[in-house]
């Protein structure tokens, strides 16, 4: 063919997390291999950070109108603006990324364009988001979207299972990509010195048991039962603070929470920072409650740090954390077992380093070139089946 095979990538919207790096990994990776990629994609919602975008070496266009929150007008809108991109870009393949852009993306494109469709759930949204009729119409949006779709990607075994569970797609159309991230800057904190100049950095004492948690303050995250189990631990570990790094609409009843509990001084709310490096490396324990999850970044990046985790085994947690291994994992709605393991790594720095020291082969497992290779050839493969054409690189 006489142009490079071409993408059009559309992604709700680049907020601080997983989804934003992974497209933005993706299509620098794609684009050294002779791939022409476009990222298309919309508005953070105000108590949400977003990535710096005017930072990013990658052909861009951002979709005002296209946000997370349902808003009939805007939709249309977005819809509209995804369908002057397909006439304009004319892509080989549309690539959409967690739900909006998805049902969006998906449903113009079947209308207007001859590309093959591939969609990611990086997470899902069919119970514990919205109300029981709004999960039911969701699921039916869904399903027959995914028939209409060639390639269906989960980022782990279990989320591949839940699709199949739900009827989203058939059989053959779901395929499992993890996630594929730049771990390099993680690294640093597996040195010797490197949790005592983070603290310095941080202004955290050495003393500390610093129980780490990095992501959104939204309700899913359940950072609720994280203070309820750390309201335990403080009470058998006089040293541990806990450090909530980010921000969310959460975050005020989150502040009573601690007021009630009585934990003020021993929790803090750093809000959204750029050095997560640090946060890691200064880190003793790296906690996570959510409800749900896709396979959550923290993780990986925590693995990478090498850092023991807590965790609950929703999601792809287990492909990331091996219990009694690298850390535990335990149910999403056992706030005691959660404390429990919580304070069996604060009182043991043995526990600590050994489980801390495996934790580094399992992040090599979400390398960005194995994304990279993954998707490479997954996009080849579908090109073959929608088109019965290949392109040479």
């Amino acid at each position: 063919m006489s142009r490079p095979p071409r993408i059009l990538r559309i992604i709700t919207r680049l907020n601080i997390g997983g989804p934003a790096t992974h497209v933005i990994v993706a299509d620098a990776g794609l684009r050294a291999r002779g791939w022409e990629t476009l990222l298309a994609f919309g508005t953070v919602e105000p108590d949400e950070a977003e990535i710096e975008v005017g930072q990013l070496d990658l052909p861009l266009v951002r979709i005002p109108s296209l946000a997370r929150p349902v808003r009939p007008a805007a939709d249309l809108r977005a819809a509209a603006a995804i369908a002057r991109l397909l006439r304009r870009h004319r892509p080989d393949i549309i690539h959409t990324h967690l739900s909006k852009a998805g049902l969006l993306g998906r449903s113009v494109a079947m209308l207007t364009s001859s590309a093959a469709r591939v969609h990611t759930f990086h997470g899902t949204v069919f119970g514990n988001y919205f109300g029981e009729g709004t999960s039911r119409a969701i699921i039916r949006a869904e399903r027959f979207l995914g028939s209409r779709t060639q390639a269906v990607i989960a980022l782990s075994p279990r989320q591949r299972q839940e699709l199949l569970d739900h009827r989203i797609a058939h059989e053959p159309a779901i395929r499992v990509v993890p996630l594929g991230l730049p771990l390099g800057r993680f690294a640093v904190a597996q040195s010797a010195d490197a949790r005592a100049a983070a603290r310095r950095r941080l202004a955290i004492p050495e003393a500390a048991i610093a129980i780490v948690a990095v992501g959104r303050l939204v309700q899913i995250k359940r950072i609720d039962r994280l203070i309820d189990a750390f309201a335990i631990v403080g009470a058998r570990v006089p040293d541990a603070h806990l450090y909530l790094v980010g921000g969310g609409g959460a975050r005020p009843g989150l502040e009573a929470h601690v007021a009630t509990a009585g934990l003020d001084g021993r929790v803090t709310f750093v809000g959204w920072s750029a050095a997560t490096p640090d946060w890691y490396a200064a880190a003793d324990i790296v906690a996570l409650t959510s409800e749900r999850e896709g396979t959550p970044l923290a993780l990986i990046e925590a693995a990478a740090s090498a850092r023991p985790v807590v965790a609950t085994d929703v999601g792809g947690v287990a492909d990331i954390v091996t219990d009694g291994e690298t850390g535990f994992t335990v149910a999403a709605n056992d706030t005691t077992a959660f404390a429990d393991r919580l304070a069996r790594l604060a009182r043991d720095p043995a526990l600590r380093s050994r489980m801390g020291a495996a934790a580094p082969l399992r992040a090599a497992t979400f390398s960005a070139e194995r994304l990279v290779d993954d998707l490479d050839l997954l996009y080849r493969e579908t090109l073959r089946t929608w088109r019965g054409r290949d392109f040479a690189a």
